[in-house]
């Protein structure tokens, strides 16, 4: 019985997937799957001095604004910067087409990660250039994958659990079944603080082919996009324990986050 429970729950859900997947327009899957990666690449193929002039952020000219938007869509590197970024982004949307069944949610989400991140990701490195003492410069799609990757992980784990968050709001339907209740409590806070800390890993200052990647801007797209992710949530979901979950690893995970820039800064 169990097993054929288990067999049916697997069922459905990759029946949802399926109806996820076909819900999609013909201009959505061109436009995210071919226009965006086209996009990156065509702004790739700009001469370097233009992009070095217009494209590439540094902070030793903070007010060069153009440069605090663009950034976030230039690479200089073709392997593996600039195809490890698009594959990325790939594997992230397909969760994301995969698992999302709200078109209002999916549009504001697009929207902040293609246009607010990339202004929060400026004006994050300029303020950590201030306090290390010396300029920074910045390029590159992955404080973007950061966010979908927080977009992509969230809704996955939603579109896997179904209603659950929302049962955790009504105590009485786990009536004599209070242990029942607890224990999945538990590992629902448990999933949500692995994803937070899947962000501070992202957002690691590591060394890749003799230049540091910038882990600050990692984490505050991917930061940003569970933030956007948990405003939308609440405005428009039934499911105050999911977001109140939520806001405790956003906050937690920031305070570690600034921690460890602290560390960071002096060594």
């Amino acid at each position: 019985m169990v097993e054929n429970a288990l067999t049916a729950d697997r069922r459905l859900h990759l029946d949802q997937i399926k109806i996820n997947l076909r819900s999609w327009s013909f201009f959505e899957w061109v436009f995210f799957w071919v226009v965006i990666p086209a996009l990156l690449f065509i702004v790739y193929a700009i001469p370097q001095s233009i992009k070095n002039t217009f494209f590439i952020l540094n902070t030793a000219n903070p007010w060069e604004l153009q440069a605090c938007f663009l950034h976030a869509y230039t690479h200089t590197q073709l392997c593996w910067h600039l195809i490890g970024n698009v594959a990325f982004y790939l594997v992230t949307l397909l969760a994301i087409f995969a698992f999302e069944n709200n078109k209002r949610r999916f549009r504001i989400m697009v929207l902040c990660s293609f246009l607010l991140v990339p202004v929060i990701i400026s004006i994050l490195t300029i303020s950590f250039s201030q306090i290390l003492g010396h300029d920074i410069t910045y390029q590159g799609f992955s404080a973007i994958d950061g966010a979908f990757l927080a977009y992509a992980i969230v809704i996955a784990v939603i579109g896997i659990v179904q209603d659950s968050f929302e049962r955790f709001d009504h105590p009485e339907l786990f009536a004599g079944k209070r242990f029942q209740y607890y224990t999945m409590l538990v590992l629902s806070s448990i999933i949500l603080g692995l994803i937070g800390i899947m962000g501070i890993i992202f957002g690691q200052f590591v060394n890749a082919g003799g230049q540091t990647v910038n882990g600050l801007a990692h984490f505050g797209g991917f930061i940003t996009g569970l933030i956007v992710f948990l405003l939308f949530d609440i405005t428009t979901e039934k499911r105050k324990m999911f977001a109140m979950q939520l806001s405790i690893v956003i906050v937690i995970g920031i305070i570690w986050y600034v921690n460890y820039l602290k560390i960071l800064i002096k060594f």
